[in-house]
């Protein structure tokens, strides 16, 4: 049976979302973020803008953009019910913020011509949402993926099995997935700048310079890709970081932001039945220059308490320059789902204590939102940064991780 995958996009997701809350928005450069673009509409786009861009360089190249800070329960709630559009057509659905893949392999009985299907999702999405998608369909997730690329927005690229070859040999290598700019400006420094060039360097030679990314590459570039959809993979690492309104030495204002992003980070993990047993913080200082530490617990858990307590040693062991900080983050790594509770002896109250701590919040803040209740260093952010039910408004906010 030939495998079928459908990779659907959708196009310039947050900020079509805000012009259809505010049809006035229509056909105006729209941007959303805080500190830099997470969004921008079609309009905004011709205007040289991206995601990433400072909004200072936004304002700059378009005076006239409308900027937003964003609605994450908005872009949740659409997003969900395109999701749910797809599971119609597949019951492998693995989904992200704005984007699914949909294995559609054994479905033709069901849906027809996976072309038809496609352009059936299409118009329902439409028609349900009135947001714009993009679709990719091939034989596996990574030339669907870029055949969505190469026909954005609002179009739909078909890759006839057999044909890879030819749709990738002239495409810039930093397209494979796996090749960020790092690697890409590494593999430059060969003169391999596309799929064709990177072809003629032999497996053992790529294995040699990027170890096992080399080989995973070696099959990328031939259009050979294994990953399977998964409904709810689970995540190799959960993270959350922002960067400051300003550069900032405040020992009071990043451990309540530090602690801030660790009770989000938790609370994602254990609305996911997860635990981690591994966190790693992470810096930059004012200067640009960055630091790094992680350390793994004896046992893995989704606590508050026990999370932050680790992630403030390990800020203490990187932020030892006289140098305010830009930007700080926490991740939590090592993730699996929770076991049954088996709690140290010695620390059994103490442990049933912050569970039921974190529990009663999660009750609260699932039915009132996170704002509901603000505890702990996070204390230290109230009268410094704006919130809404959601939680404080940050520069950056993790919105896809």
């Amino acid at each position: 049976m030939k495998r079928c995958i459908l990779y659907l996009d959708l196009d310039a997701f947050f900020a079509s979302v805000e012009q259809l809350k505010t049809p006035s928005l229509r056909g105006k450069p729209v941007v959303v973020g805080t500190g830099c673009i997470a969004s921008c509409s079609y309009e905004a786009r011709r205007f040289g803008l991206s995601a990433g861009m400072s909004i200072r360089q936004a304002r700059r190249l378009c005076p006239g953009a409308v900027v937003l800070p964003g609605d994450q329960r908005a872009y949740q709630a659409f997003g969900e019910r395109v999701f749910d559009l797809c599971r119609d057509l597949s019951p492998a659905v693995e989904t992200y913020l704005d984007e699914a893949y949909c294995d559609l392999t054994g479905t033709l009985r069901l849906n027809g011509d996976a072309r038809g299907a496609a352009r059936e999702l299409k118009s329902r999405i439409r028609a349900e949402t009135g947001l714009s998608a993009t679709v990719g369909i091939a034989r596996n997730r990574m030339i669907a993926r870029l055949a969505a690329g190469s026909v954005k927005p609002d179009g739909l690229g078909v890759i006839e099995p057999g044909s890879e070859e030819a749709f990738l040999v002239g495409r810039p290598v930093r397209d494979l997935p796996g090749v960020g700019w790092k690697t890409a400006r590494l593999l430059s420094k060969l003169n391999v700048d596309t799929v064709a060039d990177l072809r003629e360097v032999p497996r053992f030679a790529l294995r040699r310079l990027l170890g096992r990314l080399g080989d995973v590459l070696y099959e990328r570039c031939r259009g050979r890709d294994t990953r399977v959809v998964a409904e709810r993979e689970i995540p190799k690492s959960i993270s959350r970081e922002t960067t400051f309104h300003r550069p900032t030495a405040d020992g009071a204002e990043i451990g309540g932001m530090l602690y801030y992003l660790t009770e989000r980070a938790a609370r994602f993990l254990r609305t996911r039945g997860l635990e981690a047993r591994t966190v790693a913080v992470r810096i930059r200082h004012s200067d640009l220059r960055g630091a790094a530490a992680s350390e793994t617990l004896a046992q893995p858990t989704a606590l508050d308490p026990v999370l932050f307590h680790l992630a403030a040693r390990l800020l203490r062991t990187v932020w030892k320059r006289r140098v305010g900080l830009r930007q700080v983050g926490v991740r939590l790594e090592r993730v699996s789902p929770a076991a049954p509770s088996q709690m140290d002896l010695l620390n059994e109250a103490s442990d049933a204590r912050q569970r039921r701590m974190v529990d009663g919040l999660d009750g609260i803040r699932s039915r009132y939102g996170h704002s509901a209740v603000v505890v702990g260093r996070s204390l230290h952010l109230l009268g410094t940064l704006r919130q809404n039910p959601d939680g404080f408004i940050l520069r950056t906010p993790s919105l896809t991780k």
